[in-house]
């Protein structure tokens, strides 16, 4: 593998934005700001407390015969999540973080919180920003709910974190999404 010094990146700026389930990749995008109509941005995260991706799942399991100690691999089940968290006391956040759609929305401009979340499908695109060099991460269904308390400080911003669990979708054959290899 060749070393490609644009392909390391520090993550120094970044932005997440949702659409409906599906919605596909955007072309290419030129301003991180804007990857296209279809998506809409969820507002500032907390740079303190950086995006994350979790995986979650056992280790590979080797089984052996008496023959041969290292016969087989098993390969386990994995879960992958994106872990953010929003600073904006707004409705889209408190969809994700409470697990409610827009009719919970009230008319003068408070929001409902159910009694019953109900985790919130969407397509994903997280855009990490180093320079001029953009790491596209995009994911067709991803489910969205509140994962921790909402932290609150007299010296910092109120913070409302969020997991998004990447899920299988038909438009790229079952797979959980597409990250831009950079260098390529």
């Amino acid at each position: 593998m060749a070393q490609i010094d644009d392909a390391a990146l520090v993550a120094s700026g970044g932005h997440i934005f949702v659409a409906p389930v599906g919605t596909a990749k955007p072309e290419d995008i030129t301003d991180p700001t804007n990857p296209g109509e279809d998506w809409e941005t969820i507002g500032h995260t907390s740079l303190d407390e950086m995006p994350e991706v979790g995986r979650d799942g056992d280790d590979p399991t080797t089984l052996g015969s008496w023959q041969n100690s290292k016969l087989k691999v098993i390969t386990p089940d994995v879960t992958y999540s994106l872990t953010f968290n929003s600073i904006q006391a707004s409705s889209l956040t408190y969809q994700m973080y409470f697990g409610a759609g827009p009719e919970k929305l009230q008319a003068d401009g408070g929001f409902r919180i159910p009694a019953r979340p109900v985790p919130q499908e969407k397509a994903l695109l997280m855009v990490i920003v180093d320079g001029a060099n953009y790491l596209p991460m995009w994911h067709p269904r991803v489910s969205l709910l509140g994962s921790d308390a909402v932290s609150t400080s007299a010296e910092e911003f109120v913070t409302f974190p969020i997991t998004g669990t990447l899920l299988a979708h038909p438009s790229i054959g079952g797979d959980l999404g597409e990250w831009l290899a950079l260098g390529a």
